[in-house]
């Protein structure tokens, strides 16, 4: 059995610091997701694990037979074709064609942007009016 000093305490609790800050930057995987549905559903982990794949599986079907999923609050998937393009090598000035290619973006709702700013205020909109209403029209 070994005795700790308080030097060795300073240094386990400034690598305790460390090791948050290092958990906050990572990124966050479908494990850790899992945990977070387990610990919001109060349910066994497995239950949360089978409900995420089910949600995600279930996305990816809607994604193929209808092209666009909507979740309110949350944000828009949508199945896009990015055009192909010419394009030159760098290093041997060749022009190479890229054919076009299909792919699924992401457009996060207003209220998930609000929602995941850290230290930013809100974004103030725009009033709603129409386009015209500071244009005198004189008859």
């Amino acid at each position: 059995m070994t005795r700790l000093t308080n030097k060795d305490a300073e240094t386990n609790v400034d690598r305790m610091d460390h090791q948050n800050e290092e958990a906050f930057a990572r990124q966050a995987n479908k494990g850790i997701l899992a945990d977070q549905v387990a610990l919001e559903l109060n349910v066994p982990r497995r239950t949360a694990a089978r409900v995420l794949d089910a949600v995600l599986d279930s996305m990816s079907d809607l994604l193929r037979t209808r092209g666009k999923v909507a979740v309110k609050g949350f944000g828009t998937f949508e199945r896009r074709i990015r055009k192909g393009r010419a394009y030159k090598h760098p290093l041997t000035g060749e022009s190479i064609d890229v054919a076009n290619k299909e792919t699924v973006i992401f457009k996060p709702s207003d209220q998930l942007i609000i929602d995941t700013r850290t230290t930013a205020t809100p974004r103030t909109k725009k009033p709603q009016g129409n386009p015209t209403d500071d244009i005198l029209f004189k008859g």
